[in-house]
């Protein structure tokens, strides 16, 4: 009899079905056995049909490098518990494989799937039983995990689309007019930036607001000088660690 099972930590897991399969096999026969994701912790598993039979077990693909690409990551089920209201980003993971990965924030430049990822330092989450927070985060869909194995990663995002604040921008003679909507009690930034070749750095002064605890949720307002024609402004939180910086434009430009 022979069967593909999953190594854990004490024992070789039956595969979910329907690849759940024993086969029995007669000696000199070859048999084919179907799975649905190569991972690495995918075993062999051989023994004779009757009862108390000792088993044998090989583990092929615990070297293999195919073992440890997108199919190890799309077995991977992702629980997203981040809150907007705790300043959270939690996720919880379900591997057919024991898995100890290092999870990191990135942002993405765009919503788009394929869109780059870039690291954020210092930003290593906490983990506990496959639970992997961050505090003091503005949580936001394009502010996303990167989980790291070996020398394979995948980046998943908080899977709901909402955010807790937004703003928009509007030109008043020559003034900036930020309106800044939020649903948490929070502190807001906003900086001038000239941008030069793809990026925009802040430049003194910083303007600040605050959304006092215990207020309702409500409308604040910044005022900026337009110094130069052209210019933009990055607006983020301040009252977290790790927030992405929005960035508006005058004539309808948005970004990271």
């Amino acid at each position: 009899m022979v069967r593909l099972c999953h190594q854990l930590a004490l024992e070789c897991e039956e595969l979910p079905r329907p690849f759940h399969r024993q086969v029995l096999v007669p000696g000199g026969r070859r048999v084919s056995l179907p799975y649905e994701f190569l991972v690495p912790c995918l075993c062999i598993e051989a023994s004779y049909p009757h009862h108390d039979s000792p088993r044998s077990k090989r583990c092929p693909f615990r070297d293999q490098p195919a073992a440890y690409g997108p199919e190890l990551w799309s077995s991977v089920r992702f629980h997203d518990y981040s809150t907007s209201g705790k300043d959270q980003m939690a996720m919880v993971l379900s591997a057919s494989c024991p898995l100890r990965t290092r999870a990191t924030l990135c942002w993405k430049e765009a919503v788009a799937e394929a869109a780059p990822c870039h690291d954020v330092p210092n930003s290593t989450a906490s983990e506990e039983e496959q639970a992997y927070t961050l505090d003091k985060v503005d949580v936001h869909p394009q502010l996303c995990f990167r989980f790291s194995y070996g020398n394979s990663s995948h980046v998943e995002c908080p899977h709901r689309p909402e955010t807790a604040w937004n703003v928009s921008v509007s030109t008043r003679g020559l003034q900036l007019h930020l309106r800044l909507t939020s649903s948490v009690p929070a502190a807001f930034s906003a900086a001038l930036c000239q941008r030069r070749g793809g990026q925009c750095e802040p430049e003194a002064p910083l303007y600040t607001v605050t959304q006092p605890e215990g207020s309702a949720p409500g409308e604040l307002a910044l005022l900026l000088p337009v110094q130069v024609l052209g210019s933009c402004v990055l607006v983020w939180r301040s009252d977290v660690r790790f927030a992405r910086k929005q960035l508006l434009c005058p004539d309808g430009e948005r970004g990271s």
